[in-house]
């Protein structure tokens, strides 16, 4: 995940002074960018107990305690923290795991500094691509690639689509998995010869 952590420092940006909110399960592949950025930037890491989790406006205090300046959450989380009053201007404010809708996407931007789409797959070690949100906006776009990561839409024989043509995408890069353990045949079926990218290397199929 270096290259995932060194792109995210450089493209989402984050620093010494950044703080880090770690609020998601340890079985939630994403709770790994809040626990291990800080430790390469020299930032801190502002860890949300058992109760504070379960409890948005605890969760929200605790925030605000500790000056925390990027928090990740899903689109249903970040539904829940905006009912129990979320409104802080210097919080980096990163959604994924879900599509996040516009409606939410508009609501969300006026309380925080700064909104970033992410997606990701698990088989792709946590973000793929990002997309800064901007103050207006007619719909949401999961936006580029992360560095080291290469994004392609192709149609059902693995050619490129034209712009506007729905095809599958397909992820690229350094941050692929190497299968499944144990299943030979999804594996060779989902991580497929990348004809776009260097000899030897893989593509992964997401189905989107």
């Amino acid at each position: 995940p270096v290259h995932l952590l060194a792109s995210v420092r450089d493209d989402i940006g984050t620093g010494r002074r950044g703080a880090w909110l770690a609020s998601t399960s340890i079985s939630f592949d994403i709770s790994g960018l809040e626990l291990h950025l800080p430790l390469i930037t020299g930032g801190r890491v502002v860890l949300a107990d058992d109760t504070e989790v379960k409890d948005a406006t605890a969760l929200i205090a605790l925030m605000d305690r500790h000056r925390v300046t990027h928090v990740q959450a899903t689109p249903s989380g970040w539904r829940l923290l905006l009912a129990a009053g979320f409104d802080n201007y210097a919080v980096t404010a990163l959604t994924g795991g879900e599509p996040i809708t516009a409606g939410l996407a508009r609501e969300l931007i006026t309380r925080v500094q700064r909104l970033v789409n992410v997606y990701g797959p698990t088989e792709t070690t946590i973000w793929s691509s990002f997309w800064d949100v901007p103050d207006v906006l007619d719909g949401v776009s999961i936006g580029g690639p992360l560095a080291n990561t290469q994004l392609y839409v192709l149609d059902s024989q693995g050619r490129p689509v034209p712009d506007g043509i729905t095809g599958e995408l397909c992820i690229a890069g350094d941050g692929l998995a190497h299968g499944y353990h144990g299943r030979s045949g999804l594996t060779a079926e989902k991580f497929a010869p990348n004809p776009y990218g260097p000899s030897g290397s893989r593509l992964y199929r997401t189905g989107d």
